[in-house]
């Protein structure tokens, strides 16, 4: 089924979700994504499954997507940046992300950098980013979104991991919080064109992050203290030996705290 976003609970917004393209099952919503942004798809398409066969997160992790049990969903974005810049994209969904979830529960929903939304320390979100580009230049992103909401405790694979539905103790509408988040990533996305910077959303994200002060490992070498984000979207970390270090990628392991 295709339909517009006046169709989805009258979503209103400048780009993103003005075409919706909803599936019952598919292998990748951001397979789908991809084959028609190289097709000349405009940008904020958005490409939404009850479930996946095939959904995956980073570094070619599997994510299940048992039908109904969670929002799955993928957005093609055309952004005038270089491919470097492309982290802060992940940064700028993340946000929205989190800024979504809350308007639906009294937790406080964070992210994980680079690409994970957790309560608690438990994963309840992730973000996958995948491009096109050219010479340096970005010529399209799919963003994929994978939130648990009707998920039961015995039900989630990953040990730690939550749902909206165990931290309310009541079933989700999924199609309401797939509106909520496409107004708030459309909100942000507007403003990054609008002004041509991240400079507001990397200071926003400052606040809605869930590792500041606890110490992390990075791709199983780099080891300190989180402390900020740079203007680049880079995680800064405080060594042992006081030097600051910039992570514009990889994987976050928590250590014991």
């Amino acid at each position: 089924r295709v339909f517009h976003s006046r169709q989805l609970d009258n979503l209103q917004t400048h780009s993103i979700g003005k075409k919706i393209y909803k599936y019952d099952t598919v292998c990748s919503t951001n397979d789908l994504a991809f084959m028609h942004a190289l097709q000349g798809e405009k940008e904020g398409a958005v490409f939404w499954a009850r479930a996946q066969g095939k959904g995956r997160g980073r570094l070619g992790r599997s994510w299940v997507s048992h039908k109904d049990r969670g929002v799955y969903f993928s957005i093609i974005l055309k952004p005038d940046i270089l491919v470097r810049e492309a982290s802060k994209i992940t940064l700028l969904i993340a946000l929205s992300i989190c800024k979504a979830m809350r308007k639906f529960s009294d937790g406080d929903f964070l992210l994980k950098w680079p690409n994970d939304i957790v309560i608690n320390d438990r994963k309840i979100g992730g973000i996958l980013t995948e491009m096109d580009a050219e010479i340096g230049k970005v010529k399209f992103i799919i963003v994929g979104v994978g939130i648990n909401t009707n998920y039961s405790s015995g039900e989630l694979p990953v040990r730690g991991a939550v749902s909206l539905k165990m931290l309310l103790g009541k079933e989700i509408d999924n199609e309401k919080i797939l509106g909520v988040c496409l107004k708030e990533i459309d909100d942000y996305y507007w403003q990054f064109r609008k002004k041509g910077t991240f400079a507001l959303i990397i200071s926003e994200s400052r606040q809605y992050s869930s590792l500041w002060g606890k110490q992390v490992k990075i791709n199983d070498s780099d080891i300190g203290v989180a402390c900020d984000f740079d203007e680049e979207g880079a995680l800064v970390i405080r060594q042992a030996n006081g030097f600051l270090k910039h992570i514009f990628a990889g994987d976050v392991t928590l250590l014991k705290q």
